[in-house]
């Protein structure tokens, strides 16, 4: 089977796959415990005002009505509106994702810079000081969650050194000059990478040594080739296959590990509205959100799969 036939099979099964990930969001909220119209209107709201925004909200219809009625406006791209300031759904999506893209992606570039070719050299110089630095470092990387790395960031660069601003992205633009837009991103960016280069700088060692021990590379060198030929000619073409599946894994999980960051530091993203909308018991909004950042992880693991056979053609779909 070609990659075209692959990918066209595995496009007519994303709306499948939608179908059933709109039904785990619709049916989490339901039984999430709370009333958001009572949450919203206080404890002295009348029975007939919120009989009304019940009704304007359709949650005086029967679950399966209500769950109808919101995939009926999904197809036609409306994601609802928020109950607490009434904005459209969509319209926050538009506004606020390429925020978290951008935070995402300037993340996953970061770790890729230097994960890469800290693994290459860790597995090069093998049981060095360096590999054992490296290994030292990313278990350190894989055991500090994230939003407490931010805090020690915050604590060391921006209190203290006073050297980078704790909030202010998206409030410049690069018309403001180039350090003022690029130093709020810091301090985010360092504590969204940190994790992913401890994870991708691992998983490049590891193929990096099996690549090496293979029959081919012995040869190479028996020829007479130099290291450095070696490595960029030889290795590190068979190392990108699974360099590439977990770079498309993580950029996804970045944009959910940026809910964090992005409350932590007053960021206008998907992930602050996402908190404020579970904290106010906004379902529309949750439930917007949260099926936009499911599609997106859908897309990023077809986005893979593609491009495996893209790296190696070698792969063949069956």
């Amino acid at each position: 089977m070609g990659i075209w036939t692959y990918f066209l099979r595995r496009l007519v099964q994303v709306p499948l796959v939608i179908f059933f990930v709109s039904i785990i969001v619709f049916a989490l909220m339901k039984v999430t415990p709370g009333d958001p119209v009572s949450i919203m209107l206080g404890p002295y709201a009348t029975p007939e005002t919120t009989a009304t925004l019940k009704a304007k909200f359709n949650l005086d219809r029967s679950l399966p009505e209500q769950y109808l009625l919101w995939v009926g406006n999904l197809l036609q791209g409306d994601l609802g509106a928020s109950i607490r300031s009434q904005e459209p759904v969509t319209d926050m999506v538009l506004n606020r994702f390429p925020v978290s893209i951008s935070i995402a992606l300037m993340a996953t570039l970061l770790s890729l810079l230097i994960a890469i070719p800290a693994g290459v050299l860790a597995a090069y110089r093998r049981n060095s000081l360096w590999d054992y630095a490296l290994m030292g470092f990313s278990t350190i990387g894989l055991s500090v969650p994230t939003f407490t790395l931010a805090l020690v960031l915050i604590l060391f660069f921006a209190l203290k050194l006073q050297w980078v601003p704790i909030a202010g992205v998206g409030l410049r633009t690069l018309s403001d000059g180039f350090w003022p837009f690029v130093l709020p991103y810091i301090i985010p960016v360092v504590g969204l990478a940190v994790t992913t280069i401890a994870e991708l700088a691992r998983i490049v060692r590891a193929s990096m040594l099996e690549v090496l021990d293979q029959e081919y590379i012995r040869v190479a060198r028996a020829q007479g080739l130099g290291n450095l030929v070696i490595l960029r000619v030889h290795a590190l073409k068979n190392v990108f296959i699974p360099i590439i599946t977990v770079i498309a894994i993580i950029f996804a999980f970045q944009v959910g590990n940026t809910i964090t960051i992005e409350y932590l530091f007053s960021i206008p993203g998907v992930g602050s509205a996402l908190i404020n909308a579970v904290i106010s018991r906004d379902f529309p909004v949750i439930q917007g959100l949260t099926l936009v950042v499911g599609i997106f992880f859908i897309g990023m693991n077809l986005l893979a799969d593609i491009l495996y056979a893209v790296v190696d053609p070698r792969i063949h779909y069956n």
